[in-house]
């Protein structure tokens, strides 16, 4: 089985690069905005300008890949591989994978405009009970989806959950 996480520890001190690193990185991308960030990478809000598309663009931090065993980007790759074969409704479409001339591991994956569910908690208190359910039964359908195809997530949680 392959899993979304790849199976490694935080990193610890690691800082993302900022949007002009990105840029300069990637250049077939316009960053907008760092979205999100923590030990396992940075989520970056960007535009893929060939196709004028939002895209979701998450990297993982360089010592994750030279801190880690030898495999590691390799199955970061066959993961993004796996995932971008995945069609489900309930998760998010993968566009591309790669890894830039500085070493850092990169997925591009749709852009969802929404709240997280940790959010919403933390705005609103406890969600109403049929609400709560159907997010509990989108992400169920989701997960069995993607576990019948060799993926398990391992990093779920509100925060993850749009």
């Amino acid at each position: 089985m392959s899993t979304a996480s790849s199976g490694s520890k935080p990193s610890s001190g690691w800082q993302p690069p900022s949007l002009e690193e990105m840029q300069a990185m990637l250049p077939q991308y316009q960053f907008e905005a760092i979205l999100g960030r923590g030990g396992m990478g940075a989520v970056y809000k960007a535009v893929q300008v060939t196709l004028d598309r939002k895209v979701a663009i998450k990297v993982l931090p360089v010592d994750l890949v030279e801190d880690g065993d030898a495999q590691f980007a390799e199955r970061f790759k066959n993961e993004a591989r796996t995932m971008a074969k995945l069609n489900h409704p309930s998760i998010v479409d993968v566009y591309d994978f790669g890894e830039t001339n500085t070493g850092l591991l990169y997925i591009v994956m749709e852009f969802i405009d929404g709240t997280d569910v940790s959010k919403m908690i933390a705005s609103q208190g406890k969600l109403p009970e049929d609400y709560a359910l159907s997010i509990t039964a989108h992400v169920s359908d989701a997960l069995a989806y993607a576990h019948k195809n060799g993926i398990i997530h391992r990093d779920i949680k509100p925060a993850n959950i749009l």
